[in-house]
């Protein structure tokens, strides 16, 4: 799984031994949760994809998940993913993270 975000996101999250994706609510009609893809960084059109600003794929975190996850309705459930609560990835899961355009999860 992937996780898309900002600086701020990615300074956040990473200060952490075990990682924690905070469950928020998005704009549109989504539900609250912790958003994830396994769309990687050289999907071509990846942001229209996502329906995500540039702003929030500069930095991306790649892990196994070992909670179940819920596929997003529609369409892009087929490559999006979200937890209804904070979502936490312990340490022995982790593959990686770092700027999007530096291969790290590709």
């Amino acid at each position: 799984m992937l996780h898309y975000t900002n600086q701020d996101g990615w300074n956040s999250i990473r200060s952490q031994v075990n990682w924690s994706f905070r469950a928020l609510k998005p704009p549109g009609d989504h539900p609250l949760g912790a958003y994830f893809t396994t769309l990687p960084p050289n999907t071509r059109n990846l942001l229209k994809k996502l329906r995500i600003p540039r702003s929030k794929s500069e930095f991306v975190f790649c892990f196994r998940h070992s909670i179940e996850l819920i596929r997003l309705d529609g369409g892009r459930g087929e490559y999006v993913w979200y937890s209804p609560d904070d979502y936490e990835v312990e340490k022995l899961f982790q593959d990686g993270n770092g700027r999007t355009n530096e291969g790290t999860c590709s």
